[in-house]
Order: structure tokens, then sequence, then C-alpha cells
């Protein structure tokens, strides 16, 4: 190899190129041992060859010289390709510890974040339940709300029905002369009783609903129109210490007792004109 292509594989830019000029260089240096330690006094020997067409001159100075720079650009050209591969592991490495920091780093906060995500995930969760809570107490309230209103206004609606009904019966009885229409005195009581509106209209039937109310002979008093000799069997049946008590001055909790208990036993005939009211 001569200084000129040595020269040239120095120069060269890429990996390949200076891979080969290793290879050639290592080639170079495994035939200088032949070089070094041939007799130069056999025939067939290279320096003596060389001495004997160049004698008197100053040629193996010459060879010796080419060999040395033959053996200083085969260093340099090796120490060159060690250093750039060192260089490229040492970016390589760099490189991939650079990306390796980043995913790490790029990890973590992708976990933090959702981590906080699912904090305010479930901090939603909860707001949302109690929200909801709140809508259905609040819900549940105005539906029993309608629902109170809607029982009350049929309540009414029922409570006017039947007294206009009374006072329907009262002008016919009124204007018609002849028998009152009467209920048989044995009828059976319903099981379920009669609603609160139904008493209503019955007192109201009986003594226009006055716990008071004594009639015009004094023989049925109060507002379920009681006669003393009734009151006292069903008092004696049931309220004991209402017996000998006038019913016109009875207390209208204890009057509404009475003639429930009066239904109980005999039905709505004991009231033989109003107990139309009655089931």
């Amino acid at each position: 190899m001569s200084g000129g292509e040595g020269d040239g594989a120095l120069r060269a830019d890429s990996n390949v190129e200076r891979w080969r000029v290793v290879v050639v260089a290592l080639a170079t240096l495994a035939a200088l041992p032949l070089f070094v330690f041939e007799d130069p006094s056999s025939p067939g020997a290279f320096t003596g060859t060389a001495m004997a067409t160049t004698a008197g001159s100053d040629a193996p100075a010459t060879g010796s010289g080419e060999s040395a720079s033959r053996v200083e650009s085969i260093e340099l050209v090796v120490a060159e390709v060690q250093a750039a591969s060192y260089q490229l592991d040492v970016v390589r490495l760099s490189s991939r510890a650079e990306k390796w920091h980043l995913a790490r780093s790029s990890r973590e906060v992708q976990d933090r974040l959702v981590a906080i995500a699912r904090e305010h995930e479930a901090e939603a969760l909860a707001n949302a339940r109690l929200v909801a809570a709140d809508e259905y107490a609040e819900r549940e309230a105005l539906d029993a709300l309608l629902a109170a209103k809607r029982k009350e206004a049929e309540r009414e609606a029922e409570r006017k029905r039947l007294r206009d009904e009374e006072l329907r019966r009262r002008e016919e009885a009124m204007s018609t002369p002849g028998p009152t229409t009467t209920i048989p005195w044995d009828t059976e009581p319903h099981p379920d009783g009669p609603t609160d509106i139904q008493w209503e209209a019955l007192r109201f039937c009986e003594a226009t609903g006055d716990y008071t109310a004594v009639s015009p002979t004094g023989k049925y008093r109060g507002a379920y129109q009681f006669s003393r000799q009734t009151w006292d069997w069903i008092a004696g049946l049931h309220y004991e210490r209402l017996v000998g008590v006038d019913p016109a001055s009875a207390a209208p909790v204890d009057q509404d007792r009475m003639a429930q208990a009066l239904y109980d036993l005999r039905g709505r005939g004991q009231w033989p004109v109003c107990g139309r009211y009655l089931p």
C-alpha cells in the first residue's frame, strides 16, 4: 500500500471505507514480520534483492521510512476507527438514556394525570349521587304533596256530591207528600266500613253536622241522633263509662266511636233515612 492510498483511506467519510482500510491494514500488519525477520543474504530475500539492485544508494533507508509511515498510518486509522466506534456507542447510549428518561417521565406524568382524573371522577360521581338523592327526595316530597292535594280534591268533590244529594232529598221530601223511603234495619255492615266523607254526609243528613243537635221531640240527640236507650245499650257493650251520658253533650270523638260501634253491629239500617250515605 502506498502513501497516497493511505491518505485516501484517511479521507474516507463512510464507515464502509474505514472498515475496508482496517482490513487492509490488519493484513499488512500480519505480513510485516516476514519483512522484519527475513534474511537479507538469502537468494530470494526481498531486502537482499532490493539492496543488490540499488547498491551504493540510500534505498534501505527509504524502505524503512516507508514501513514506518505505513505503520503510523495503520495505527492512525485503527485509532480513528476505534474512536469513531466509541463515539458512536456513546451517542447511541446517550440517545437511549434520554429516550428512556423521557419515557419514564412521561409515564410518571401520565400516571399522575390518570390518578387525578380518577379522583375527579370519583368526586363527580359522589356529587352526582348527592344531587340525585336530593332531587329524588324533592321529587318524592312533591309527589306526596300532589297526591295529598289530589286526595283532598277528591274528598271535597265527594263531600259536595253527597251534600248536594242530601239537599235535593230534603227538597223532594218537603215538596212531595207521602212516606219516606227507609232502609231495612237488618242490613249487613260493609267490611271496609264507611269513609270519613260518608260519615260526614250522614251527620249532615241527621243533624246538619251539629254534635249538639236535638230533635224537636227531644228523643234523638247529638250528631248521629242517638236515642238514650240505643246509646246506653252500645255504651254498655263497648264504652261503659258513657252509660247514662247525654249523647248531645258527649264529646264528638265519643259520638264518632259510638256510631262506628253501632254500624259494626247492625249496619246502616240503624239510620233508616240517612243511612243511604253509608255503604
